[in-house]
């Protein structure tokens, strides 16, 4: 057990609404995009907050307790999607992500809480500054890319109840991300899913 580690990372999910909003946006942007772009799997949409790189799995419980501190008196928050963007710039596009219009400072803040309980148990602060997004979808070499033209209109809010801790299993067909807990706002203690990788 002591010798295990697992690919995780910290994230809010997405209300089913924002999930289809998402979705048809990706839609429309498959027909003016290069066929290059790898696109996201619904399933793999959400905000993430935090990426932990690899955690040794005995000390899974010790991140979720130091989590569950930090957000004790954290409040939930709502969220709006909207805009398009691309990372590093539209001319030279490596990443293609849908914005967040209302909630980007609950959820940079949010993010700042979980890099410091997150280095209590030894994991790298984060050096960048936090730029809220939600990735679309991501090409291996940067071109541009036609985003003006697309229409993105704000989508409906939704709130922030809890932060999920995943871990992303890599293989040849893609990442799968498996939520290993979820941490709620509110004072609430956190409820762990799953601590070990199933066999």
């Amino acid at each position: 057990m002591s010798g295990d580690s697992l690919r995780s990372f910290l994230a809010v999910e997405l209300a089913p609404h924002a999930r289809a909003q998402a979705m048809e946006v990706m839609g429309r942007l498959r027909e003016s995009s290069p066929r290059e772009v790898r696109w996201v799997p619904e399933e793999n949409l959400h905000l993430t907050l935090k990426f932990l790189g690899n955690v040794e799995s005995d000390r899974v419980p010790k991140l979720i307790a130091a989590l569950s501190a930090k957000l004790e008196r954290v409040s939930g928050f709502e969220v709006r999607l909207g805009g398009l963007g691309a990372f590093p710039n539209v001319h030279r596009a490596r990443v293609v992500w849908l914005g967040v219009q209302a909630g980007a400072g609950e959820l940079a803040r949010l993010s700042r809480k979980l890099d410091a309980a997150a280095s209590k148990i030894g994991v790298e602060r984060e050096r960048r500054p936090f730029r809220t997004h939600l990735t679309l979808g991501r090409l291996r070499q940067p071109v541009p890319l036609p985003l003006a033209p697309v229409p993105c209109a704000d989508g409906r809010p939704f709130l922030i109840e809890e932060v999920v801790l995943y871990e992303s299993r890599l293989s040849p067909t893609g990442a799968r991300y498996v939520p290993l807990a979820r941490l709620p706002l509110h004072r609430a203690e956190a409820q762990p899913t799953n601590l070990v990788p199933e066999m």
